[in-house]
């Protein structure tokens, strides 16, 4: 998005990407059934080591020649820390296999100290000053639903017609209502209809698997043919950044330097700024391993912040039932568009509660899909329990949900110090994290009541479940934090213009930028940073020229 935005504004633009070109209809295999694959979709045995919790649902036979192995490119857990680091190196990144959902943050939740409860920090930006950077990303992504307003939920001005609601969702509604919460319309980056020459979702259902009509959002299938047609633009694919090379007269960042991974050989690339969007982990990695002289504890680290106030999602175990009312009905196409078309934004506003701070917010899966429904968590065998399956497949429904994850000091990222590396010999990292904190448990019972609570007034039977602990940080995708915005340099890495508060002419522009963590997911927030940090950088090039 940094690229794109940097690019359309004439400047020069190199864009080093760690991975190689994505062919779509050689690479995705979305219409691909279980069936068709040797192992059903799971790979041999063994096949790709024992992956960390949260990756097990990611890499298969659709997606394993996209995503980073873990035992084929390890990295560090310091004693008794958890962290599951999702990595895709490809052009068009994570955002070919993401969850789609693109809520926009509200003003609460750029100001939670000020605004909310006076825990962490509050951004050094306001909601008005995204607003409208937001307005620009969506409509260049594309967007589906969210276009009625919560409070604290603001609605996309660029949305496309929503999604139509699946029966049983319409049924969670309902349920809800009794409740006092509001279901509305999930923004989804996924085309309801033709948009900017491109298809309209046809409904396979298989987004995490890679789309071949480019009916949902990537960088790959939406960015780069626009960004290819620039005389100003350059991608180089394979290219691995190590660190970044500085100018000790001046005191600004000069470059970087990158390993091309076709020939292993280490190059040097010169710039007036480098921007960094390599994914929080590898950004903070790059930084760290950028350490010189003048900063020996990491680039741009005076704070000593940086690598830490890892935030993530407070997430555990779905709930599941059924709903007698659906039983028996004749099987459907219930695959939509991928995602769910309803969720339930949060609502604990207003609501004091003594035991853990800030809220949460809910989503529905239900319908006949590729799985088996409730069958997979009954026990039986023969025709009288392949019967039970068939009538309770289309009335199969499941509740989870997102709470917000709070940032701490202890929750930090370092390189290692046993001298782990990559297979280019670049220093790796080490994890100090733990998403089970007091906070997130309170927060998870107070969900798991909830949730219970919806199924029951929706009319549905809960099966049977056992509590979870919350997932490590990064099980989700959604880890933020590690070089936070902020007005105060002994506090911060970054400015609000996404600068480095020690080098101005060095951004970085993903998620380890976060100050807090809301429910809300993350990418749009990400994309719509980064056009704001790049609009601004492009500015101040220009008149610098």
């Amino acid at each position: 998005m940094a690229a794109y935005t940097l690019a359309t504004k004439g400047l020069k633009v190199l864009c080093l990407e760690a991975g190689r070109m994505i062919e779509p209809h050689k690479d995705f295999h979305n219409h691909k059934p279980p069936y068709r694959w040797p192992y059903r979709g799971h790979g041999k045995p063994g096949q790709y080591g024992k992956l960390p919790q949260g990756l097990e649902w990611k890499i298969n036979e659709w997606t394993d020649l996209l995503y980073t192995i873990p035992h084929d490119e390890p990295y560090a857990l310091a004693p008794g820390a958890k962290f599951t680091w999702t990595r895709l190196r490809a052009v068009g990144g994570r955002t070919l296999v993401w969850g789609r959902e693109s809520g926009r943050f509200g003003p609460l939740d750029f100001k939670p100290k000020s605004m909310q409860d006076g825990f962490g920090e509050d951004w050094p930006i306001t909601y008005e000053d995204l607003e409208p950077y937001y307005d620009k990303t969506e409509a260049l992504i594309g967007m589906s639903g969210g276009g009625e307003a919560v409070y604290n939920s603001p609605a996309s001005k660029n949305a496309l017609p929503a999604f139509n609601a699946r029966c049983g969702e319409l049924l969670i509604k309902k349920g809800a209502a009794k409740l006092g919460m509001k279901t509305v319309s999930m923004p989804l980056a996924v085309l309801s209809k033709p948009y900017d020459n491109r298809q309209a979702c046809h409904y396979c259902g298989a987004c995490n698997f890679g789309c071949d009509t480019a009916s949902r959002f990537s960088t790959l299938e939406v960015l780069f043919p626009k960004m290819q047609k620039m005389r100003n633009f350059t991608l180089r694919s394979n290219a691995v950044v190590s660190r970044v090379l500085m100018d000790r007269n001046s005191g600004k960042a000069r470059g970087v330097s990158f390993i091309d991974t076709t020939n292993n050989q280490e190059y040097e690339v010169f710039c007036k700024a480098v921007v960094l969007g390599a994914s929080m982990v590898e950004s903070l990695r790059i930084l760290f391993n950028s350490r010189d002289r003048e900063f020996p504890q990491g680039l741009a680290n005076s704070s000593g912040t940086l690598g830490r106030y890892l935030m993530e999602h407070v997430a555990f175990n779905q709930l599941t039932g059924f709903f007698p009312e659906l039983a028996g009905r004749p099987s459907t196409n219930d695959d939509g568009p991928g995602a769910n078309s309803l969720y339930i934004p949060r609502f604990n506003y207003t609501k004091k509660n003594n035991k853990f701070l800030r809220g949460y917010r809910f989503t529905v899966e239900t319908g006949c899909s590729m799985g088996p429904g409730p069958g997979a968590e009954l026990p039986g065998f023969g025709s009288a329990y392949k019967k039970r399956i068939k009538e309770l497949y289309p009335a199969a429904v499941s509740i989870g949900g997102y709470g917000e994850g709070l940032p701490f000091e202890w929750n930090f990222v370092e390189i290692d110090p046993d001298g782990l590396t990559d297979r280019f010999g670049i220093p790796q990292v080490r994890f100090h994290t733990n998403a089970e904190y007091d906070n997130a448990f309170a927060l998870r019972d107070e969900m798991y009541g909830q949730m219970e609570e919806i199924l029951r007034a929706s009319g549905a039977e809960l099966l049977p479940y056992e509590k979870r602990n919350p997932y490590p940080m990064g099980s989700v995708t959604h880890e933020a934090g590690g070089a936070r915005m902020g007005d105060d340099p002994q506090k911060s890495v970054l400015d609000g213009w996404n600068r480095c508060h020690d080098i101005k002419n060095l951004l970085v522009v993903d998620a380890a930028a976060f100050v807090s963590h809301p429910e809300k997911s993350i990418t749009l927030t990400i994309m719509a940073l980064a056009v704001r940090a790049s609009e601004h950088l492009a500015e101040e090039l220009r008149f610098s020229a």
